[in-house]
């Protein structure tokens, strides 16, 4: 495996973590819970963040 598949492995590893913690932020949480929750608002804002960087790195490999 080269070294552009490898990183590409780990990117695509790295998105799908943080897709699955922004899904564990919300779980059992209903729209007025995550609306009134600042800090998990936040979280779920980073992991899109992290899926978003991630993906450029996607693309330029």
């Amino acid at each position: 495996m080269s070294k552009n598949e490898n990183r590409l492995l780990y990117y695509l590893d790295h998105m799908q973590q943080a897709a699955t913690d922004a899904c564990g932020f919300l779980d059992g949480l209903d729209k007025a819970d995550f609306l009134s929750g600042k800090r998990t608002q936040q979280a779920v804002i980073m992991s899109l963040i992290i899926i978003g960087e991630t993906a450029t790195k996607v693309m330029d490999t």
